[in-house]
């Protein structure tokens, strides 16, 4: 039986998912909402094409660190039972950055979250899957299709699962990743149809 403090955890991971530096630094520097400029997605791609690369890499460092600490400290905290509320911490930041409550659940592709999740409950996994991701980024910009860069991040997520049976993950890092993938799927390659 979760704690109380475990409980809370959950629901503050989903609050912090929830928190859209992207948002927050374009309607200070621009006064603008960043729902309205780019490409309309409130992530840190968008707010580097609007702000600067500079910009991009602090938001997407944000997003990142989000997914990663609010899933990390279970374990650093010594959560009675760490494994399972890292798992779901590591779902509801995603979830919170992509149905965001303080923007009424609209929000971002949740990519950067989703890299910070992933490093703390499978980072094994995600050495070989980065590698992957990069050196198929790599390839595209030498052959000049880097707008095609869609289908390095499709192609290098499908090799996580079968990594984590090859590593003998446990059955909740199994269903929690899985379940992280499915939404970055979805949203992303399925619904916005951006793998190329």
């Amino acid at each position: 039986m979760a704690t109380c403090l475990e409980i809370f955890w959950v629901i503050l991971s989903y609050l912090a998912g929830s928190f859209l530096p992207s948002y927050v630094f374009v309607k200070i520097i621009k006064g603008k909402d960043v729902r309205e400029l780019g490409d309309r997605n409130p992530g840190s791609y968008n707010a580097g094409k609007i702000l600067g690369k500079k910009w991009g890499l602090i938001t997407g460092a944000i997003d990142i660190g989000k997914g990663f600490l609010m899933t990390l400290l279970p374990f650093v905290l010594h959560m009675p039972h760490s494994s399972m509320i890292a798992s779901l911490s590591g779902i509801a930041v995603v979830l919170g950055h992509a149905f965001s409550i303080y923007f009424r659940f609209k929000g971002g592709m949740a990519i950067a979250p989703t890299l910070g999740a992933l490093v703390v409950l499978v980072y094994r996994e995600m050495i070989y899957v980065l590698l992957i991701w990069l050196s198929l980024v790599l390839l595209m910009l030498v052959i000049k299709q880097k707008e095609k860069r869609g289908i390095a991040q499709f192609i290098s997520f499908l090799f996580l699962i079968p990594l984590e049976f090859i590593y003998k993950e446990k059955a909740v890092s199994i269903i929690s990743t899985s379940i992280i993938l499915f939404h970055l799927y979805l949203r992303r390659f399925i619904l916005k149809k951006t793998v190329f």
